[in-house]
């Protein structure tokens, strides 16, 4: 390579892969990236038997699951405390950093060997190292749950084993009332949100287009809501100095060095943000078009098909009647979000928005075209759904990070993905928002015809049913009434939880680490930024008027009874 002038191919040291050996994920990219510069066509392939893991060859892992039930808390502080079994393999397991230090390489051997990660005749020799993740912070690792790093020594050193792992397990309900907050909302009160990220990782890991982190073991326990979820660890690069939010030290990379992680709603970190994106909804195009081929049936169930005719005629599409009453009601509910939105936006921290987003005319002729719009949010949501080819299984929040990037050899950018809470079958489009929520204004309002154009292009070519961008583009413009009015929604519920509203005043800017190192300060905070200052660059209230008196016509509820 050198002396053809070519850049050197990174050999990354993940803890995979022999010394000097390439892993096999390079060659797979390179084909990959090489077929989409072609244009070939890469309809879903079959799934023979030797594809299974053998974790899958006993039976699907859903039937020995018992359904999700909510704790109380009372119960949640009794019950999570306990190490019980798993519903999988029966074997107790770790739920916090310190046992996965305390249960040894006994414990790990066994785990791997069940779920058929580590061969019989290897074994765990050593746990070298557990670390865990910040929680909070600039460089917090997430919310969900608490993350960890994890060092293994194997007893025969093997090509195919990483060394070094990674964990995600819940919050503990005893560490503080901010985990308190999140284990009942994560664990209980949202539903379930654990039990198919997990179900996810073991089942459907061998059927995805493109790379996820190699799962090595996982479980839980309905009844104390305990689980464990060990990966490989991705390599991400290191990060360039930071100064003021901007990453001012270029590094250079070679071919498939895993970029730097990007934490959420931390895009100003992000050398190309487009790129990224791009990246993104190609991957999520690919996604939908393998799954309408029927690639998840072995999960999600055989995929019905439908046409909007049909739809019209069903039970679920039939045009309701409702009280006026009810239109009411709706609208009252929009009207108390938006006023503590705008209340944030122009008067707790009007420092953190930009001229546009805390435009007072802009806003109150916002709230009074949400305020109308809200009568008919669900009419939107019926109309989405209207076609079974916008319709598949799509990841929830397929945000910059929860993804990982890597440019090859000529320069084109890949992604893997991880990160599987709430993996289903939806209208995709309603998924978009949570992918491009971490989005500029800036960057939306030059790319969003791109991206859709992007998505119906790849979608096609991944063996997909041909898709319109002209019609993608509305389904995904007629989601942002809803979405600004769910932005809203979290001011009282999380960032005043974090950041109470005495304390705004001394929040200098999004850079303060009184918002960026408080998750949900930052998360909801910026989603609303970003919703107010790009809301004003689109005609939204012409774009919603018209699909009523057009497209929407048929599906809108008549509030006459």
């Amino acid at each position: 390579d050198l002396l053809r002038g070519e850049p050197t191919v990174a050999v990354v040291s993940d803890g995979a892969g022999g010394a000097g050996v390439e892993p096999d994920w390079i060659g797979e990219s390179r084909r990959k990236m090489q077929a989409y510069k072609d244009g070939t066509p890469m309809p879903a392939p079959p799934c023979s038997d030797e594809d299974v893991p053998v974790r899958l060859r006993y039976g699907h892992p859903s039937h020995a699951l018992p359904p999700h039930h909510k704790l109380l808390p009372k119960e949640m502080a009794e019950m999570s405390i306990k190490n019980l079994p798993g519903h999988w393999t029966s074997m107790k397991f770790p739920h916090n950093t310190e046992q996965l230090r305390s249960f040894g390489a006994e414990w790990y051997t066994e785990a791997f060997h069940k779920f058929g990660t580590l061969p019989p005749d290897n074994r765990v020799k050593r746990v070298v190292e557990v670390y865990q993740l910040p929680h909070s912070g600039f460089d917090a690792a997430g919310g969900a749950g608490h993350k960890a790093f994890i060092t293994v020594e194997y007893e025969k050193p093997d090509p195919n084993l990483h060394t070094k792992l990674f964990a995600k397990f819940p919050w503990d309900y005893h560490e503080s009332a901010t985990g308190q907050a999140y284990r009942m909302q994560i664990s209980s009160q949202s539903g379930d949100l654990d039990g198919p990220e997990l179900l996810t990782y073991m089942c459907c890991e061998h059927l995805l287009p493109f790379r996820i982190p190699k799962l090595y073991f996982c479980e839980i326990n309905r009844d104390t809501t305990n689980y464990i979820l060990i990966t490989e660890r991705i390599p991400f690069g290191r990060r360039g100095r930071i100064e003021h939010g901007k990453v001012v030290e270029k590094i250079a990379r070679k071919p498939y060095e895993v970029l730097p992680v990007c934490g959420k709603y931390q895009d100003y970190l992000l050398e190309d943000p487009a790129q990224i994106y791009f990246a993104i909804f190609r991957e999520m195009a690919h996604l939908a078009a393998w799954d309408q081929q029927g690639r998840f049936d072995s999960y999600f169930g055989p995929n019905p098909t439908w046409t909007e005719a049909e739809y019209l005629l069903s039970p679920t599409g039939a045009k309701q009647k409702q009280k006026a009453k009810r239109a009411e009601v709706l609208q009252n509910a929009a009207k108390l979000l938006l006023d503590q939105g705008i209340e944030f936006a122009t008067n707790v921290a009007p420092q953190i928005f930009t001229a546009a987003g805390k435009d007072k005319k802009m806003l109150a002729k916002m709230k009074e075209d949400l305020v109308r719009f809200m009568a008919h949010n669900q009419d939107v949501q019926k109309y989405c759904n209207n076609e079974s080819k916008w319709v598949a299984a799509m990841h929830s929040n397929l945000q910059a990070d929860n993804a990982y990037f890597w440019y090859d050899e000529h320069g084109n950018l890949d992604a893997g993905v991880f990160d599987w809470c709430a993996f289903g079958r939806v209208p995709f489009v309603m998924n978009f928002m949570g992918c491009l929520s971490g989005a500029d204004a800036d960057f939306l309002d030059a790319h969003e015809e791109g991206l859709m154009k992007l998505f119906c292009d790849e979608h096609k070519r991944y063996g997909g049913p041909q898709l319109e961008w002209q019609e993608l583009l509305l389904r995904y413009r007629l989601q942002w009434p809803s979405y600004v009015v769910d932005c809203c929604r979290w001011v009282e519920r999380d960032i005043y939880r974090e950041c109470p509203k005495e304390e705004w005043h001394s929040v200098k800017d999004i850079y303060d680490d009184k918002f960026v190192g408080r998750w949900n300060v930052r998360c909801r905070g910026t989603s609303l930024v970003n919703a107010l200052e790009f809301w004003p660059r689109r005609d939204f209230a012409k774009i919603c008027d018209e699909w009523m008196k057009g497209k929407g016509k048929e599906y809108l509820t008549s509030y006459t009874l």
